[in-house]
């Protein structure tokens, strides 16, 4: 039942992500996107920055390089996770929602 959802999940998000034709990573200000955010759980999601690419990571596992795909949109380079940025006009971001296990989740101040 599990794989059978993740598939759905994997499924419903495909169209999106291959239809993106928004900015390249290298051109979004991936500093925007740092941060730790309390996702609906309990659990801290924290968005870092490496050499020009920004990675998630949760708890204490290990972090995992984000692809962007859009403005704000990212996924996962495995399991096909999608982390969509709540950012607004000025650039802030105020939180983030993940598309495969649904969650929200908040910006720490």
């Amino acid at each position: 039942m599990r794989t059978f959802m993740w598939a759905l999940a994997l499924c419903c998000c495909a169209p999106c992500v291959a239809g993106a034709t928004e900015k390249p990573a290298q051109t979004i200000e991936l500093q925007d996107f740092k941060g730790q955010y309390d996702l609906a759980d309990g659990r801290l999601l924290t968005v870092t920055e490496r050499s020009k690419k920004l990675y998630a990571q949760i708890g204490g596992a290990p972090a995992v390089e984000l692809e962007a795909v859009g403005k704000g949109v990212f996924i996962t380079r495995w399991g096909g996770i999608r982390v969509e940025f709540d950012q607004r006009d000025n650039g802030s971001v105020a939180g983030v929602r993940l598309h495969g296990p649904e969650q929200v989740a908040r910006r720490q101040d």
